[in-house]
């Protein structure tokens, strides 16, 4: 890769990161969104603790640090096909960077994490689902959602970009990522997944309740007590690009979306109780309840 070549791919890490910093009041529509795309999902944001020194960074004054919410900025990638009566399937890639630590959302950010100093933190993930009509908009279900999370020690890990419309690219980590050490990981818990587009088809809302997998010690304390724990991934998505026009569900390559929102934890609940949580949306359609604010 020649030095131009990765100026290019460079911007993507940077507008991220410049956009992290309006993460956490997009987080707080977003949220509130949430609760209308997956009916009663029950969901308990839980305080959790991260220890910078266990993958070998500064932060927390060599201790722990502890928090609610990550806000994040991200970028994506869709390739969409064609289904009989206006319906589509997709597969899709992702990744963006955390920017801030906070114990509410909007709150001030916890101070001395380290974070977007001694080192970043970003997450990749692949997904698949398929869309279908909602009035003037879109509503999506992921059938599945893959995710990891790592620590960049070194600050420099280049994530590609995509063209709209392009050659069927991804979204992938490319550069300078020998140094990064995965920290967390999960997937989608089936049914719990999904986003809106919103009428004029450039902006939407998204959510995932995934498991949340610890890989080594940067995450612990309550939310990941047990044995194990469940991440809630929402947010807006700010610019979308490349619908087709005429057809918004026929076959299209490399539809891109930015956006930002927040990702919070919670154990996983009780057999009983996650029980009671499956059968409180049997047979509830993925959908829109009600107008949002």
């Amino acid at each position: 890769m020649n030095r131009s070549d990765q100026m290019s791919k460079s911007t993507f890490r940077s507008t991220l990161c410049k956009l992290a910093g309006a993460a956490a009041l997009l987080a707080l529509s977003s949220t509130a969104a949430m609760a209308a795309h997956i009916p009663s999902f029950g969901f308990s944001s839980t305080s959790f603790t991260i220890n910078p020194g266990a993958v070998g960074v500064a932060g927390c004054g060599g201790a722990t640090c502890t928090a609610t919410f990550i806000d994040f900025s991200y970028a994506a990638e869709v390739d969409q096909f064609a289904q009989p009566g206006d319906t589509a399937t997709f597969d899709e890639t992702g990744g963006g960077f955390f920017g801030t630590f906070r114990n509410t959302l909007g709150g001030p950010p916890v101070a001395g994490t380290g974070l977007g100093v001694s080192y970043q933190l970003y997450f990749v993930f692949e997904a698949t689902g398929a869309t279908s009509p909602n009035g003037p908009g879109i509503d999506g279900a992921f059938s599945t959602f893959n995710y990891r999370m790592y620590v960049d020690k070194n600050m420099d890990t280049v994530l590609s970009t995509v063209t709209v419309g392009g050659v069927d690219e991804s979204i992938a980590r490319i550069a300078l990522f020998g140094d990064d050490e995965e920290v967390l990981n999960g997937s989608l818990i089936p049914g719990f997944g999904g986003f809106h587009i919103f009428g004029g088809l450039v902006a939407g809302d998204f959510n995932v309740i995934a498991t949340a997998n610890r890989v080594g010690n940067f995450f612990g304390g309550a939310a990941f007590a047990g044995a194990s724990a469940q991440a809630d991934i929402n947010g807006v998505n700010t610019a979308i690009a490349g619908i087709p026009g005429g057809d918004p569900f026929a076959a299209a390559t490399d539809i891109t979306i930015i956006g930002s929102g927040n990702t919070s934890f919670q154990p996983v609940p009780e057999p009983a109780s996650l029980a009671l949580f499956g059968l409180a949306l049997a047979g509830l359609a993925f959908s829109r309840r009600g107008k949002k604010a």
